[in-house]
């Protein structure tokens, strides 16, 4: 049965593919095409079809250590920068921590910022290893913790979250606040009018 490619991304031939591609371009690692499955919730033989198209069009490269096959972005590949930063805009941090945060209540609004949001806005340096996200608000700990969580293992990279009250937000002189508020960053969720 044919799945109908992702309504974000319609480019791809599948929502499979979509997550496949997430997984690999934006994690930056290497995994075996089971754990790979694991991590995008798939079927293992589907993620094995797919990974064999990904690597017949040169958009994944694989190596095998005895009978487990291992496969990663292909950096190589002459068209591997613009489709990392395609996928980052589309199926990167924001949309994932977007889609994981909606239902946490609390939170006046969210922002990627650090080397992830600077590399998004065009700043050079090297590939970000982790994501890091402010949070301005009062969202419960564990619902936050556990969105966290989704987040870091659907886009393989470690979710660093900074929790700051709107009124810090709004009147502190602090230099870390002051730092944020001045450095880039992406939105993740809007801003909502919250009472103080």
């Amino acid at each position: 049965m044919r799945v109908a490619p992702p309504p974000l991304f319609p480019l791809l031939r599948s929502d499979l593919q979509a997550r496949i591609l997430a997984r690999v371009l934006l994690g930056g690692g290497e995994e075996s095409v089971a754990e790979l499955a694991a991590a995008i919730e798939a079927d293992p033989g589907n993620t094995a079809r797919e990974v064999i198209r990904l690597e017949q069009g040169d958009v994944l490269t694989s190596r095998r250590v005895g009978r487990t096959k291992l496969v990663r972005a292909n950096a190589a590949a002459a068209f591997y920068r613009p489709l990392y930063e395609l996928v980052t805009i589309v199926l990167g941090p924001v949309p994932v921590l977007a889609e994981r945060l909606a239902s946490v209540e609390g939170i006046v609004f969210a922002d990627v910022f650090g080397s992830w949001a600077a590399r998004y806005r065009g700043e050079e340096g090297p590939a970000p290893v982790d994501i890091d996200l402010l949070v301005v608000g009062s969202p419960d700990r564990d619902d936050l913790h556990d969105a966290v969580v989704e987040a870091s293992q659907q886009l393989n990279r470690e979710v660093n979250p900074v929790v700051v009250s709107q009124r810090r937000w709004e009147t502190s002189d602090d230099g870390f606040i002051v730092e944020l508020r001045a450095r880039p960053r992406v939105p993740v969720l809007p801003r909502v009018q919250e009472a103080r």
